[in-house]
């Protein structure tokens, strides 16, 4: 116990940021802190000590703040450097990629939350995380973003994009995957001009974001503003209500887009634009404004066609087909769906996928 309190010392002498987390609880309290289901990389530490990743006593070899590796990506995900977030080398997690029946359900703390669950009760451990698709998809450095771009705000030791952009490792006030800033479901996001509920993404996602951002993820936090784009489909905004969705919320970025990239339905081919890979046309978006055959795939994976072909059940509700009044809403139609409900992203009340008009006859 002894050694553990010096070591303690050592380490909140690092960090004030980690102090704060210590001094309310939040590392005890968090995944990797736990002592029941807390980080366990060596068995000569207790399950969720700090010593499981710094090593304050080790003669001066260790890396800054006392790592046992560089504070780089690998020290969470790479099993050959001593990390935890692979279930098999450079792999996805068994339970990924996240299902319907993933979702935080409704009477749950967080109903709609992509969290492998029972009965709206996380389930913890690192292959439970159903969002993470393996280091070999976080690196590919054509189609994850987050990683590759250099205009990200945080870098990690080698210098690529760091998971500390959106993650807290020591606990952060923030309900779910140990991020820094809320995020979470749906319900809450019907409300005021703007929507707390996705203000992890619309930090950087706004006109406050990085020096060098692309213009078109510049306005994505003004897309979802009531105040600048009034009416319900402001944040590919739902119209009506149903299961826990309620009428007029705003869509979670999740339910189409990882954040950590994806390998395709299947495996079947990348996606661009950090486009989830969960629903079956959803391999291969590379080129979804221009691309009518490519953005049909896209679309009809949430939305049914007139004809009632693709779609499927969203946020715990099953939309509407589409109108039948429009011939190209059937699931062989040829036009491209951005031709009518746009496909601008030069400014802030511009229409897009993420603002859509109301179409054209």
């Amino acid at each position: 116990m002894r050694s553990l309190t010096k070591f303690t010392v050592v380490v909140v002498a690092l960090s004030g940021v980690w102090t704060s987390a210590v001094a309310d609880g939040r590392y005890s309290q968090s995944p990797h802190g736990s002592s029941m289901t807390g980080v366990l990389r060596s068995s000569d530490y207790p399950r969720g000590s700090c010593a499981q990743c710094h090593k304050g006593h080790d003669g001066g070899n260790a890396y800054p703040f006392g790592l046992f590796q560089e504070n780089s990506n690998r020290l969470c995900f790479s099993q050959s450097m001593g990390g935890c977030h692979a279930d098999r080398p450079a792999g996805a997690t068994s339970g990924y990629p996240a299902q319907e029946s993933d979702r935080m359900p409704l009477g749950s703390s967080d109903p709609g939350y992509f969290e492998f669950n029972s009965g709206g009760v996380r389930v913890p451990g690192p292959h439970n995380l159903v969002r993470w698709p393996g280091q070999i998809i976080w690196e590919n450095t054509a189609f994850s973003s987050h990683y590759s771009d250099p205009d990200m705000p945080l870098k990690d030791a080698l210098g690529f994009g760091s998971c500390d952009n959106c993650h807290d490792v020591h606990g952060g006030s923030a309900l779910h995957d140990m991020l820094d800033t809320t995020y979470s479901g749906i319900v809450g996001s019907q409300t005021g001009f703007t929507t707390d509920n996705y203000l992890l993404c619309f930090t950087c996602h706004s006109v406050n974001g990085p020096v060098g951002m692309d213009e078109s993820s510049r306005y994505i936090a003004d897309y979802y503003d009531r105040s600048v784009n009034p009416g319900t489909r402001t944040g590919h905004g739902l119209s009506h209500g149903g299961s826990f969705v309620p009428s007029g919320a705003r869509l979670p970025c999740y339910d189409c887009h990882n954040p950590h990239g994806s390998e395709g339905y299947n495996g079947q081919g990348s996606n661009d634009y950090l486009l989830s890979d969960q629903r079956p046309g959803w391999y291969g978006l590379t080129n979804i404004k221009e691309d009518n055959i490519q953005v049909r795939r896209f679309c009809f994976g949430c939305h049914p066609s007139s004809d009632r072909q693709g779609g499927g059940t969203v946020e715990g509700i099953n939309p509407r087909p589409l109108p039948s009044e429009i011939p190209d809403h059937s699931f062989n139609g040829a036009r491209h769906c951005y031709d009518c409900h746009g496909r601008d992203y030069s400014g802030p009340s511009a229409n897009n996928v993420h603002n859509p008009s109301e179409g054209e006859d």
